[in-house]
């Protein structure tokens, strides 16, 4: 058998495994397709195959499922839109960890189709009741400014992520701070992140409570902070 007749084969062997009734046979089979993917082999004629399998309520299932999206993607942006409804509605999931897995993943593909519908999603998900969503979607807003920069001014992202920094939680703070600061160093002439009195005692306050690494962010943003009197300092 022909090197090419083999990979045929196998291809259509994970066809049928991805389409099967049995969720464990899914799974196996999309990790043999990341697995693939990871090694450069090409796999995209799956990805009817796997965009069917988004439709099961299953986050390790859907974790590969979505590596395999922001990989082809860019590729493939017309069959990428059929995953569009599925974002939107993991986005509502009940589980926390989905929604800001659909949300991260929707901000990772760069495919202005894709891009268009995510404001909305990640609109909710800044506001979302659990901490753990809005810090993802709050790195989303540094993502889609690198995608479309004019999109989040119109949008009025750029507020709400300076309105995290108020956030009760201290890693959605920090989040904020590491996305504002990351949008600034991209337009430096806007002066996105104009730090002042009252901003500064919040960034102090989560600092004490964040992670080392939302350390760094909030303490990299205050030393760039200059009073603009002796009140201030």
């Amino acid at each position: 058998m022909s090197e090419l007749e083999g990979k045929k084969g196998e291809i259509y062997e994970l066809k049928a495994e991805l389409n099967s009734d049995k969720r464990e046979r899914k799974k196996e089979a999309l990790k043999k397709v990341i697995a693939s993917m990871t090694v450069g082999k090409d796999v995209s004629q799956l990805f009817p195959d796997v965009i069917n399998c988004m439709q099961i309520d299953n986050l390790e299932l859907k974790k590969l499922v979505y590596l395999y999206l922001m990989n082809y993607a860019k590729t493939q942006p017309e069959m990428a839109i059929l995953a569009v409804n599925t974002f939107a509605k993991d986005c509502n999931d009940p589980n926390p960890l989905i929604r800001a897995l659909a949300v991260r993943t929707m901000g990772c593909i760069r495919v202005d189709k894709i891009t268009e519908h995510l404001c909305e999603p990640l609109r909710k998900c800044l506001k979302d009741e659990d901490p753990y969503v809005r810090k993802t979607a709050a790195v989303c807003v540094a993502k889609l400014f690198d995608i479309n920069q004019q999109l989040v001014f119109d949008q009025g992202f750029l507020d709400m992520l300076k309105d995290l920094l108020s956030d009760s939680n201290p890693m959605v703070v920090a989040n904020a701070v590491a996305a504002l600061s990351e949008i600034s160093e991209q337009s430096p002439q806007t002066k996105i992140f104009d730090l002042n009195g009252p901003t500064i005692n919040k960034l102090l306050t989560a600092l004490n409570e964040c992670s080392e690494w939302g350390q760094v962010f909030i303490l990299d943003a205050i030393s760039n902070y200059s009073p603009k009197d002796d009140k201030d300092a």
